[in-house]
């Protein structure tokens, strides 16, 4: 019985180091006025890295190709919003891509990631 409970315990560890390092690190900018909204509905994250890269959940994507992604997702549910995820030291120009490609796949509902001091 002692052998089947480690068994698991490793395989339960394996599992959450994978689901973990599907996770795009980012440190999100400090907003003093920054809150939780009341609302969440269904949320797609979207993560922007300190260099510009897209992640679409955990794929990357260009600005034309996270377009046709959102109106995939948004054509199975058109409750569908957006988390953005941009790092603190990504150029807002790609922050604007994104926000374009949002815009142009019909999904106008955007929350920024953010954290308190």
């Amino acid at each position: 019985m002692i052998d089947v409970v480690f068994l698991l315990i490793a395989f339960f560890m394996t599992i959450t180091s994978e689901i973990t390092d599907e996770n795009i690190k980012i440190e999100v900018p400090i907003a003093e006025e920054a809150q939780v909204p009341e609302e969440r509905g269904i949320r797609q994250t979207i993560s922007i890295d300190s260099e510009g890269n897209i992640f679409f959940g955990s794929q990357l994507f260009t600005p034309d190709e996270l377009s046709g992604a959102i109106r995939t997702v948004l054509a199975a549910n058109p409750e569908t919003r957006v988390y953005l995820r941009a790092d603190a030291r990504t150029p807002h120009r790609y922050v604007q891509d994104v926000m374009k490609a949002t815009a142009a796949a019909g999904l106008y509902d955007v929350i920024f990631a953010t954290n308190q001091e």
